[in-house]
């Protein structure tokens, strides 16, 4: 009789276990169905512990995902507040940009006053030059027919001199003297005019109507004279913004910006200070300076959204 060892069994797969275990009852002739009774737990006893192991490694790899979870947690929480620093520091360059634009745009503003400034001095200086070369050649043409008439008078004062001295010795005295006197016995004294005040509404009233009538330096006038006389009046920032208004209506956009910016520096609650930023912002647009009437106008919006005046800006800032 063949024997078979049992320590295969032992060190054997499961299925080989089981084609030995056949094997070894075949040759001791065990009964069928007392070796399937054994059988059957010894399957169940080793898919038991096949699943106790499955589910050992299973809870194994789930404890790795989870550790890998919070891991990416841990990363993804510190990506995030690096992202909120970086956020927080480009609204802060932001800002500072914004605030550079702002200072540069009034920087502009100011470079444009004094270039205005400088033009003005030079048109009154080449005014007062063209009146001197006028004064002088009319001086040297009257100095010319005085020194002619003088020549001509002498020479026939000479002629004359020998024979009739005594007799103009007389008519000159007499010219001299009874011709003043009756010169001063006749003109009457100049009376003086008297000036009658003005109201600051009539010239008020006055200046909007040369300005209707597209007089606008007589206009400009009228409404400086009422920025001198009452600095203090409620009418002193229209004032102002009708002088921009008159530059702009003359295309002198550079002079418009000026004025403007004066209402907006001086009257910065008045009733004329989102149709000031608005136009200065159509100004510097006008002069070709697109990025100063970005900036002009993204302001007007900023400050005054619900205004009329910002709906135009919106317009406007579309077509850039």
């Amino acid at each position: 009789m063949l024997k078979v060892s049992t320590n295969p069994l032992k060190k054997s797969p499961f299925i080989p276990r089981i084609i030995a275990l056949l094997s070894h009852a075949g040759e001791r002739k065990i009964n069928k169905s007392i070796f399937f009774f054994i059988l059957i737990p010894f399957l169940f006893l080793n898919f038991g512990c096949a699943l106790h192991k499955d589910v050992i490694t299973l809870d194994n790899r789930i404890g790795e995902l989870r550790l890998r979870v919070v891991t990416l947690e841990n990363q993804t929480s510190h990506l995030k507040a690096k992202t909120d620093v970086i956020k927080k520091k480009t609204e802060e360059i932001k800002s500072i940009e914004d605030e550079k634009d702002k200072n540069i745009r009034g920087q502009t503003a100011g470079q444009y006053a004094e270039i205005e400034k400088r033009k003005e001095e030079i048109r009154m200086l080449n005014g007062r030059i063209e009146e001197l070369e006028h004064l002088s050649k009319q001086k040297s043409k009257d100095n010319e027919d005085t020194s002619k008439r003088t020549e001509d008078r002498l020479a026939g004062m000479e002629e004359t001199l020998k024979e009739y001295k005594n007799k103009i010795a007389r008519l000159e005295q007499y010219l001299s003297l009874e011709g003043k006197e009756k010169t001063a016995a006749t003109v009457p004294a100049a009376l003086p005019v008297e000036k009658k005040d003005v109201s600051e509404d009539e010239i008020y009233a006055s200046a909007l109507k040369l300005y209707d009538g597209e007089k606008y330096a007589a206009a400009r006038q009228k409404l400086q004279e009422i920025l001198s006389k009452y600095p203090n009046s409620d009418k002193a920032d229209n004032c102002q913004f009708w002088i921009g208004e008159s530059y702009y209506q003359e295309k002198w956009y550079e002079k418009a910006i000026v004025e403007y910016q004066k209402v907006i520096e001086k009257y910065p609650k008045g009733n004329k200070m989102k149709a000031s930023l608005l136009k200065q912002g159509l100004s510097f647009y006008n002069l070709g300076d697109k990025k100063n009437s970005k900036l002009v106008l993204n302001e007007l919006i900023q400050k005054f959204p619900n205004s009329n005046e910002a709906k135009i800006a919106e317009s406007k800032l579309k077509g850039f």
